[in-house]
């Protein structure tokens, strides 16, 4: 199981480290996002095999995620942008978007209205996971700059 687990980690990181090429992600910080991209994927992993929905796999997955980026943009003294967009790729409801619309052409309107539900939970709560962590740092530095 720990090698199936490594595999999809090596997979989450190249996906990531080729979608960071593609948005232009300065290649000094792609090695970084596809890190970032790659241990999200393995917290997602690691929930989902302890029992944990798909929305919670997400939701902790986006807040790792989100958590590393944000500490990464500190050390390298750069937009956490450039990090967190390219890592969240995996985590992204592609198979849902597509299932939608799939679902839409064969005229099977109670599976399109489950896929919309669906997609747009894992998209809220990936949402929410980012605005936590953003939140987060952004009181850190209130409370730092306070005791200053």
């Amino acid at each position: 199981m720990a090698v199936k687990i490594l595999i999809q980690m090596a997979g989450a990181f190249f996906a990531v480290y080729g979608f960071g090429l593609v948005l232009n992600v300065p290649k000094k910080f792609v090695p970084c996002a596809g890190a970032a991209g790659a241990v999200g994927w393995a917290v997602y992993l690691a929930v989902d095999q302890a029992g944990g929905s798909f929305l919670v796999s997400n939701f902790f997955s986006a807040f790792v995620i989100s958590l590393i980026s944000h500490i990464l943009a500190r050390i390298f003294k750069a937009p956490v942008t450039l990090f967190i967009i390219a890592a969240l790729m995996t985590l992204v409801p592609g198979a849902g978007m597509y299932r939608i619309a799939y679902s839409a052409l064969q005229g099977d309107t109670s599976m399109t209205l489950f896929y919309v539900i669906q997609t747009l939970e894992i998209a809220g709560v990936i949402a929410v996971a980012v605005f936590l962590t953003d939140t987060i740092f952004r009181l850190r530095l209130l409370i730092k700059k306070g005791k200053s």
